[in-house]
This record gives C-alpha cells, structure tokens and sequence, in this order.
C-alpha cells in the first residue's frame, strides 16, 4: 500500500511556487520581529445599505412596473414580506436593502443577469 510523502520545503516546485514561499516567509520574519514598516496595509470603506421605508419599497417596484407578486420572485423573498414592508409592518432586512440598492442603481442590468428569457 502507497503512504502519501510531504513535500518537504527544499523539494521540487515552480518559480511561482518558490517565490510565494520566499515571500511568505519574509511576511513571517517582519511580523516576528516587530518590523512591519515595509508591509502595505489598505483600508476600505464599505458603505452600508440605504434604508427602505415602506414608501421607498413601494416605489421601487412600481418604478419597475411590477405586481407585489413579482417583485417578492425577484428578490427571493415571500409577496407576504413584501406587502409587509409596504404597509410598514416590518422593515427590510441590510442584505434585502442592499439588493434593492442594487436593482435600483441599474434596473435593466440587474433584470437582465437575473431573468432568463425563453427563445421562440
């Protein structure tokens, strides 16, 4: 029966290979010794969802020409959720928030990525 070896360190690899290891182990050397002054670090601000009240959802998806029906199938969500966003009974959760950001910064390219049209 075969047993499976670990490659050890100094074993044959790729160029990319060795370098990622090379770079790596460099990472490792300045986080260990307290010297990180060479080490790129970014910051990147994420803003969160706009807020929909129910006016706001309403809009929405009479802006897009469809039923309650409709609109629920397009963001994957009950029409019962949707009616109760409306009528103010519960609020959109961020993730349904930031979909609705979505489909209204560019309706036609969001419908278009998520409807798939039947050929004659």
């Amino acid at each position: 029966m075969k047993t499976a070896k670990k490659r050890a360190s100094g074993g044959k690899t790729n160029a990319a290979g060795r370098e990622l290891m090379a770079a790596l182990h460099e990472l490792h050397d300045a986080v260990m010794g307290g010297d990180t002054s060479k080490l790129t670090r970014r910051t990147v601000e994420i803003p969160g969802p706009a807020k929909y009240g129910a006016k706001d959802v309403k809009a929405l998806r009479e802006s897009l020409g469809m039923s309650q029906g409709v609109f629920a199938h397009l963001l994957a969500v009950s029409p019962e959720l949707v009616s109760s966003w409306e009528y103010g009974i519960r609020k959109p959760s961020p993730l349904a928030c930031r979909l609705m950001d979505q489909i209204k910064e560019n309706p036609a390219t969001y419908l278009a990525s998520v409807v798939k049209r039947k050929s004659a």
